[in-house]
């Protein structure tokens, strides 16, 4: 730690090369990709406990386990992907080679997840949900890794990569909340007092059309950036290092980092607390709030997204007066509050009662709001952890390290639906397949929805206190960075 110090005061006296800044049609190719992830991620969580517990019937339980299992294989891709992706040494680009599969992929295990075949009992069932949540969690860490380590690459000014990560997150948000205001179309109200969501057919159009749009954002993403690979480095720009970091040395080095670990598990809890919410969103409308139209669920998801929409470009404006650390504890501290508002403010005895959707959209406006720099400033931050990796070890990482952080998001996603469902099942007392429940059952959805994730958002924001990396560190990081490039000296051994 000394030795970086040392540096950090050296090099603020050296001019840094300035990176080329990425053109608006740039930005706007490479956000279209994180559309892709966005969709597999809400409208997964938001229908797939349902589709499989209240709708195929199979316990909540089982449905969780399912998605868990999944988890063991993560464990091994998402890492690996990114290793990979750091020494690739592809024709087509080390990038966007593994981009070109994962979408293509991602559109089609997505559509299969959300089309078991007629007639499956609940073991049949059960394995069809295993196999296809694997082929979806491949395909997207197959993207979505080396796609995020591009949005590293493309520009290594401090400034300048949040601005990149705020266009990727404000095209993803856009592009979710029109792609959930399809959703009437999907479940129309055809008779009276009918829920369309218990009816299976109707989801069929949906998976096709959210797949199709996963795979063509991912395309769009990959083709549109392909003219940028002359300005990235390759396996082979690993400038003063006798050797290539192995994998498991990669994996133990980066977990050596205290910033990148704070990070990295605090915005894992912060996906968690987002990914309940979102899991059991369309139970707590449908028994919570007596909610049945389908139109409801769209302005639930247009609601968050709208507002996040606006978050984004606010908080870009406000970025540069504030450190990241500081600004993303601040907002998700605020989410937290706002979460557990909702608990005390709706449903059957409480201020705002029941059958009325506009108070919940109006809190979960604001929710979105603060959240959305969840979606720009760690992406942010992990680049500035890989610029201090970089001066470590001289090696270009960024794969291993979005790597990393996309294995513990996957975790985070999959226990979210394995811990909803056993909440459910243990705590709820939910009846899979019956349209009504008990009012205890109600209740304790309704504790489900709101207090555990406002819980989860509370512990994310204190677990980002002991990142480290300033914005004078990471200027200075940056500085001495370009030093060694223009004189091909290696690196000092130090501690990020």
């Amino acid at each position: 730690m000394q030795e970086l110090r040392t540096l950090v005061l050296r090099s603020t006296s050296l001019p840094g090369k300035s990176a080329p800044r990425t053109s608006l049609g740039v930005r706007f190719t490479y956000g279209l990709g994180q559309i892709s992830n966005s969709i597999k991620t809400f409208a997964f969580g938001a229908f797939l406990l349902f589709f499989y517990t209240s709708v195929m019937g199979l316990p909540g339980t089982l449905a969780g386990l399912a998605t868990s299992i999944s988890l063991f294989w993560d464990a091994l891709i998402d890492p690996a992907v990114g290793h990979l992706s750091d020494r690739a040494r592809f024709r087509f680009g080390r990038r966007h080679t593994f981009m070109l599969v994962g979408a293509i992929g991602m559109g089609v295990s997505f559509f299969a997840i959300f089309s078991p075949p007629v007639g499956l009992g609940v073991r049949q069932l059960f394995v069809w949900l295993v196999f296809t949540n694997i082929l979806l969690r491949t395909s997207n860490s197959i993207f979505i890794v080396p796609y995020q380590a591009l949005g590293a690459e493309l520009a290594s000014d401090y400034q300048e990569r949040t601005a990149i990560t705020g266009a990727r997150s404000f095209l993803a948000l856009l592009g979710t909340a029109l792609a959930f205001a399809t959703i009437p179309l999907f479940f129309p109200n055809v008779t009276p007092g009918v829920d369309p969501k218990f009816d299976p057919a109707n989801y069929l159009p949906m998976a096709l059309v959210f797949g199709g749009l996963m795979a063509l954002t991912g395309l769009i993403s990959t083709f549109g950036t392909l003219s940028q690979r002359h300005r990235l480095p390759t396996a082979a720009d690993d400038y003063g290092s006798p050797a290539a970091i192995g994998h498991w040395a990669s994996l133990k080095l980066a977990l050596g980092n205290r910033s990148f670990v704070a990070l990295t598990v605090s915005t894992a809890v912060f996906f968690l607390a987002s990914v309940v919410t979102t899991t059991v969103a369309v139970h707590f409308l449908t028994y919570y709030l007596d909610i049945i139209e389908s139109v409801a669920i769209s302005q639930f998801q247009a609601a968050f997204f709208a507002s996040a929409v606006l978050g984004v470009i606010v908080w870009l404006r406000l970025s540069p007066r504030w450190e990241k650390h500081r600004l993303y504890f601040l907002a998700t501290l605020t989410t937290g509050v706002l979460a557990g508002s909702s608990y005390f403010l709706l449903g059957d005895g409480h201020l705002f009662g029941t059958g009325d959707v506009r108070p919940l959209l109006a809190i979960y406006g604001l929710l979105g709001f603060f959240a959305s720099t969840s979606w720009f400033l760690p992406a942010s931050m992990i680049a500035d952890v890989a610029d201090a990796d970089r001066l470590q070890t001289g090696q270009n990482r960024e794969g291993a390290y979005f790597g990393i952080d996309s294995f513990f998001q996957q975790q985070a996603s999959g226990l979210a639906v394995l811990l909803t469902g056993i909440l459910l099942d243990l705590f709820a007392g939910l009846v899979p397949g019956e349209t009504l429940q008990s009012p205890e059952t109600v209740t304790r959805i309704g504790v489900i929805f709101s207090l555990v994730p406002a819980a989860l958002y509370v512990l994310a924001a204190l677990l980002i206190l002991p990142y480290r990396l300033t914005r004078s560190r990471v200027q200075a990081i940056q500085a001495e960075l370009a030093r060694h490039e223009e004189t091909h000296e290696q690196p000092l051994p130090t501690q990020a």
